[in-house]
């Protein structure tokens, strides 16, 4: 049987000002202005735009069928705060997804097809997990894609309507990576038995969970190599991009949460 608590704590005070900034910041497809005509003539173009994007929509799928999963978990775990932004991030991801699909019927195209698109199946199913943190480290790897990739879109400029929808997403993207951040913070400032800060279990398994959906990124950019070299987009670039900004993010996440432990704590833990 679950216990919930009747009135929360709500300590965690930078997760609650994420949430509050959510709250204000929600838009929806109904706000983008879909009658402006096309700058995409060209029936190739729109078949390279409809393979590239596929990558990106099953990331955004990937992060709200999970994200989902997670809710409740917290709620269990009485960490509300957490609880009450993970809401927001699936009404965003639904948001994006939404987006996405009404845009392929802008382009009156669809997406790679599981028989040609198997490694977006794989990267999706390593994302997926029911420990917060660990779900976390992978989303991370998804969410820094979507960022890279979309701005990428805003760069070219192929279409007013994607390019809007990528300005909206981009904001939304970047409260996810504070979110992760912020909750990294939390898990690894807490202590460990050993008396440190953050287990060096849970610094392995995060590692491991960024490493293996990092891993399932460069099979997704094999299948649209030329695509994404035709649009202009250099798809090497874009992997070392993506690796170093995930591991400089996870880090980051570590090192700041282990500082920010109570050095009494430590004193007290240790002896």
């Amino acid at each position: 049987m679950n216990i919930y608590k009747v009135l929360p704590d709500l300590n965690r005070r930078r997760q609650l000002a994420l949430w509050h900034k959510a709250l204000r910041s929600q838009w929806s497809a109904e706000d983008v202005d879909w009658s402006r005509p096309q700058r995409l003539v060209s029936d190739r173009l729109r078949d390279q735009l409809a393979r590239v994007l596929t990558p990106v929509l099953m990331g955004e799928q990937a992060a709200l069928y999970s994200v989902s999963s997670l809710i409740p978990i917290l709620g269990h775990r009485s960490e509300v705060e957490g609880q009450f932004y993970l809401t927001t991030w699936a009404v965003d991801e639904a948001r994006h997804t939404e987006l996405f699909t009404r845009f392929y019927g802008r382009l009156g195209r669809e997406p790679l097809p599981i028989r040609r698109f198997q490694s977006g199946y794989l990267f999706q199913s390593q994302i997926a997990s029911r420990e917060p943190a660990e779900w976390l480290a992978g989303v991370l790897v998804s969410e820094v894609l979507a960022k890279l990739v979309l701005e990428e879109f805003v760069r070219l400029d192929l279409d007013p309507v994607l390019s809007d929808i990528c300005h909206g997403i981009l904001t939304d993207e970047a409260r996810h990576l504070g979110f992760n951040q912020i909750y990294m913070e939390d898990v690894f400032g807490e202590l460990a038995p050993d008396g440190s800060a953050g287990s060096p279990a849970a610094e392995a398994t995060v590692h491991r969970r960024a490493r293996a959906v990092l891993d399932r990124v460069p099979p997704m950019f094999d299948v649209v190599a030329e695509d994404l070299s035709e649009m202009g987009i250099d798809r090497h670039h874009l992997l070392e991009r993506l690796e170093r900004d995930v591991a400089r993010r996870l880090e980051r996440s570590i090192r700041r949460g282990r500082s920010r432990a109570p050095q009494e704590e430590l004193t007290s833990a240790a002896s």
